[in-house]
């Protein structure tokens, strides 16, 4: 009889090992929610619109954005935890809480690879220094040359303390010498609309600033950058100008909640390498500034652990203070 229940034990397991992996096969089933950092409209929501009809293609199933900003992007990343690890929910998030939270907050820090399940990254983006016209300073080395000359008299706008463009522009100033009064402002309109004789530079991604500059309302100075951009060619890099300059960590990619089975991480990551490959991407992504990356989960992984320990080193280097 125990030889017998045995063999019942055994057939009752895989009786139910048919039905999963057939489940694991059939992934997905249903459309797919992304809970999404980005507020409706803004440049990360405007830039995955058409890369979501992209993955659609790709798995077969419609992915729903889900926009829930605020709290510093807290509020998405928070949704996303609570979800259940069945590939049908999905995070859409920048650096800001996976990589910087940690450094600008005391409370409820995240790590990225325990408390989510890396996916991919999808895009990357680069800042630019720009200036309104009235400003004297018309490069880089000129921006120097006065703010060490005026020093405390010139400010740069950007979307919020400890954000990448804050980064960027204390890291600029400790490397160069040149005193300059950082004016936060809560999203990337808001510094962009601000840019006038009284705040004379700006720091922002390119994707918002090149219209601006295209009008003539803003003068770009420098690429914050490791290398120049398509959509601005004649524009240098910062590391052009000042070689130790270390750009900030600058994207986003797409994260599942914790525990996440790695047959549905791989079929995810496999649906992002072939959307952000299709000529259509590419070619937006061009003209936008963005660059998209579409990497493995393991570099995914990778390339996290490094842009925390470049955040940590920026942030020493630029005596940023968390908020809390």
């Amino acid at each position: 009889m125990r030889f017998f229940s045995v063999l019942v034990t055994l057939a009752a397991g895989a009786a139910l090992a048919v039905p999963s992996s057939a489940a694991a096969q059939a992934y997905p089933a249903r459309p797919i929610r992304v809970i999404s950092e980005y507020g409706a409209g803004a440049g990360g929501d405007i830039f995955f619109r058409p890369l979501a009809a992209q993955l659609a293609a790709a798995t077969g199933q419609q992915w729903i954005v889900e926009n829930r900003p605020g709290a510093g992007a807290f509020l998405a990343v928070e949704a996303a935890m609570r979800a259940p690890a069945d590939g049908y929910t999905v995070l859409l998030a920048s650096q800001n809480v996976p990589v910087t939270r940690r450094y600008l907050s005391r409370s409820k820090p995240i790590d990225p690879n325990a408390d989510l399940t890396p996916i991919a990254a999808l895009w990357r983006t680069t800042l630019v220094i720009a200036s309104h016209p009235s400003f004297p300073a018309k490069s880089l080395k000129e921006l120097i040359a006065y703010a060490r000359a005026n020093p405390g008299k010139v400010s740069f706008g950007t979307s919020g303390i400890g954000t990448q463009a804050h980064f960027a522009g204390a890291s600029f100033a400790v490397l160069t010498g040149a005193t300059l009064l950082h004016v936060p402002y809560s999203n990337n309109r808001q510094v962009l609309e601000a840019v006038t004789g009284d705040v004379p530079v700006v720091i922002n991604i390119v994707s918002p600033v090149v219209p601006h500059v295209r009008s003539g309302r803003l003068r770009p100075l420098a690429v914050a950058g490791y290398k120049r951009l398509e959509i601005l060619p004649d524009v240098p890099a910062v590391s052009e100008i000042v070689p130790k300059f270390e750009p900030p960590p600058t994207w986003s990619g797409l994260f599942g909640p914790a525990g996440l089975p790695r047959e549905i991480v791989a079929r995810l990551n496999a649906a992002v390498a072939r959307a952000v490959a299709t000529p259509e991407m590419r070619a937006k992504g061009a003209a936008d500034g963005f660059e998209l990356i579409g990497n493995t989960p393991e570099e995914f992984t990778a390339q996290l652990k490094r842009d925390i320990e470049v955040a940590g080193r920026l942030f020493k280097a630029a005596n940023i203070q968390p908020l809390d």
